[in-house]
């Protein structure tokens, strides 16, 4: 009898002993209740069915914006967008946050109701079956063509996987690289950056100190924070400042860090703690020049949904992203990319053994865990357990949405022009309300206030962080905002610092940068003249 046919066999023996077991009164009204309830017509095909009916809704629901060209400055056009994929009014508070978490839009959270009854009224392996397919064919089948990779032949080229989130997918990538030997503590070194998000920074630190790693092993890019300038000696060390004028600048201090033992380079492409945009391509080429071997990972949180990867172009090993962020999908799932054209896949030893959406384990598939091998392909990075299949399955209809299936006017590359005008007005809206709490404040001291750079626009995005004043709390501010004005914004400490972050995407209106600047800058005057109480947010969770 094989593995699957046991599991088969036991669920079934289990659930009669269990009837049997039950008193004559639960039984009778078991099968009172059944009679009370009309049966569901299950049969193959019919979940996929429903989930197609429903993308052929909004496909046609789509159509009257078909003249919509969606130019980045066309804030009428993109105001209806907004309007017509999220149900504003029913929003308590407007998230201009994006950098942590957005609303779902609507196609979304319709499909994750959808799958969720699917799955109340049955649960068979057929049906699930059916929400793999959706979700790890037809879903990551549209991803490809969100990265641009629908032109690749070989789909053993890259690989992509469905995972918790980004902090799992970094995970995967720093761990596994390790486990697997690739990366060698004892003499090798990881270039990383100390305003990348924990999940790839810390997690190296902790690594090194728990597990006996060599002095030199982890290397870091440093950022002076609120700075145009670095002297000769900080740009020796490896030090570019926060608000640089050029790429130039990074890619020095880059070079300075790699050398012939560096293995990894692992970077935010735009990080959440500073707000500057990574020349990620120009990275990469350069880093190919030095060592042709190092591997390169762009933690993506904040630009998986933000640029028009094109990821075959950049040319990077690996990313990891969250659909909850800047892409306005599911919750609660995120996306792992690997380029393999190197074979980059056999260097990771991933840290999840399970099973995967079919109930089998890599001994399925002939990996039998005494060989000590798995799958060279993504699903390796698929053995994770029961998942939530409603989340997973709407990942098709964000990637569906994001390449202009639904509205034909979105396409990746308006998505980025977008956000980027939506970054223009958070700064015109920070030039125009900052000097009303900061006397000083001038365009062209912009960044002794705002670390995000200002200097040059093409080193962000829309991820904009700023100093609060001399005894005002950034977390305070952050809560009168929500509680006085509805917006919800972020507070971040970083290097020492207790900074306001604000971060539209294209669920915003073109309304809503200007507002939640003015509603920052109308709460910290009130925090400066007693009329709201100070010390109030606890920092529990931001």
């Amino acid at each position: 009898m094989s593995q699957f046919s046991r599991r088969k066999f036991i669920g079934i023996a289990l659930g009669a002993s269990s009837v049997a077991m039950l008193p004559g009164v639960a039984f009778t009204t078991a099968r009172a209740e059944a009679k009370k309830t009309p049966k569901l017509k299950t049969e193959t095909g019919s979940a996929m069915d429903r989930i197609k009916a429903a993308i052929a809704h909004w496909e046609k629901d789509g159509r009257p914006f078909a003249a919509d060209a969606l130019a980045a400055d066309n804030d009428a056009q993109w105001d209806k967008l907004v309007r017509h994929y999220f149900d504003r009014d029913a929003f308590t508070s407007i998230s201009v946050n994006a950098a942590n978490l957005c609303p779902s839009m609507k196609p979304v959270s319709s499909m994750v109701e959808l799958v969720q009854e699917l799955l109340a009224a049955d649960i068979s392996f057929p049906m699930r079956g059916e929400l793999a397919d959706a979700s790890l064919v037809n879903g990551l089948g549209a991803v490809k063509d969100w990265f641009g990779l629908g032109q690749i032949k070989s789909p053993a080229d890259f690989l992509l996987a469905l995972t918790a989130n980004s902090t799992e997918g970094n995970n995967f990538i720093n761990n596994g690289l390790v486990t697997s030997g690739f990366f060698d503590p004892q003499k090798d070194n990881v270039v990383t950056w100390d305003v990348n998000h924990p999940t790839n920074y810390d997690a190296w630190f902790y690594r090194k100190a728990t597990q006996g790693w060599g002095k030199d092993s982890v290397r870091v890019l440093q950022t002076k924070m609120f700075a145009n300038t670095v002297t000769d000696a900080e740009r020796a060390t490896g030090m570019i400042p926060s608000d640089p004028a050029s790429e130039k600048e990074i890619l020095e201090a880059l070079r300075r860090m790699v050398d012939k033992n560096t293995k990894i380079v692992t970077l935010s492409w735009q990080s959440n703690e500073c707000g500057m945009l990574l020349p990620m391509k120009r990275i990469v080429d350069e880093l190919r020049t030095i060592n042709k071997d190092i591997y390169i990972h762009a933690d993506s949180a904040q630009t998986f949904g933000v640029l028009d990867l094109n990821l075959d172009k950049v040319g990077v090993d690996s990313i990891a992203g969250s659909f909850h962020k800047w892409p306005c999908g599911p919750k609660m799932v995120g996306i792992l990319y690997m380029n393999n054209r190197t074979g980059a896949a056999e260097k990771f030893t991933p840290s999840i053994w399970g099973y995967d959406e079919h109930i089998n384990t890599p001994a399925d598939y002939g990996f039998p865990a005494e060989s000590g091998k798995i799958d060279p392909n993504a699903k390796r990075f698929s053995y994770l357990g029961q998942q939530n299949d409603a989340t997973l399955v709407s990942t098709w209809m964000a990637a569906l949405f994001h390449t202009g299936h639904f509205h034909p006017g979105v396409t990746p590359a308006r998505i980025e022009a977008r956000i980027h005008a939506l970054g223009d007005k958070v700064k015109q809206a920070l030039f125009k309300h900052l000097p009303k709490v900061f006397p000083d404040f001038t365009a062209k001291t912009a960044y002794k206030w705002i670390t995000t750079p200002t200097t040059n626009d093409a080193l962000r995005s829309s991820v904009f962080l700023f100093k609060t004043p001399d005894g005002i709390g950034a977390g305070d501010v952050m809560k009168h905002v929500y509680e006085k004005h509805g917006f919800a914004i972020a507070n971040l400490k970083v290097k020492g610092h207790d900074l306001v972050r604000v971060s539209p995407t294209f669920c915003n209106l073109s309304s809503d940068p200007e507002a939640v600047v003015a509603a920052v800058v109308d709460v910290i005057k009130a925090l400066q003249s007693k009329k709201l109480a100070s010390n109030v947010h606890t920092r529990a969770y931001v």
